[in-house]
């Protein structure tokens, strides 16, 4: 009697353990999908602050262009 309960122990902890191995591979593979599609969004995203710093220096520049050329104006 033990033993057949060690046996039918036995064989519920390798389906259990199974079912588990199964489980865990399918979150990896999500977690993994979920990684790449948040490094391909930082990417985007230091492209566009990147591009956006870029933007605003050359408005700035503009900007105080614009101003000095006027100053420089004034005293003519």
């Amino acid at each position: 009697m033990n033993i057949a309960l060690l046996l039918v122990n036995l064989a519920l902890l390798l389906v259990n353990s199974a079912l588990f191995t199964r489980e865990f591979h399918a979150f990896t593979r999500e977690f993994r999908t979920f990684t790449r599609e948040f490094h391909a969004f930082t990417r985007e995203f230091c492209t566009f602050t990147r591009e956006y710093r870029t933007f605003t220096r050359e408005f700035r520049f503009t900007r105080e262009f614009r101003t000095f050329t006027r100053e420089f104006h004034f005293f003519e």
